[in-house]
């Protein structure tokens, strides 16, 4: 399915409806764009929002900051 949406003479756009579904965005939310060739891919950048509770187990016990802050960064790639 090919959406489209018009661009504005200040750089501006609507999302379509079905892609703010799709990422799942509302009003508010950030979008990060990834430059991929001649085009563009668009996500929901939930930053560190996004990993809010990700080291609530007890998986992290005993690792330092350092392997925790490693750990962090590795789950945000992966997103």
């Amino acid at each position: 399915m090919a959406l489209s949406s018009t661009l504005t003479s200040k750089g501006q756009t609507t999302i379509p409806i079905q892609v703010r579904k799709a990422l799942r965005a509302k009003a508010g939310d950030r979008i990060a764009y990834t430059l991929a060739g001649d085009h563009v891919v668009l996500r929901r950048d939930e930053g560190a929002a996004g990993l809010a509770g990700a080291l609530a187990s007890n998986k992290g016990r005993g690792m330092s900051w350092a392997q925790i802050r490693a750990a962090a960064a590795k789950a945000a790639a992966g997103r």
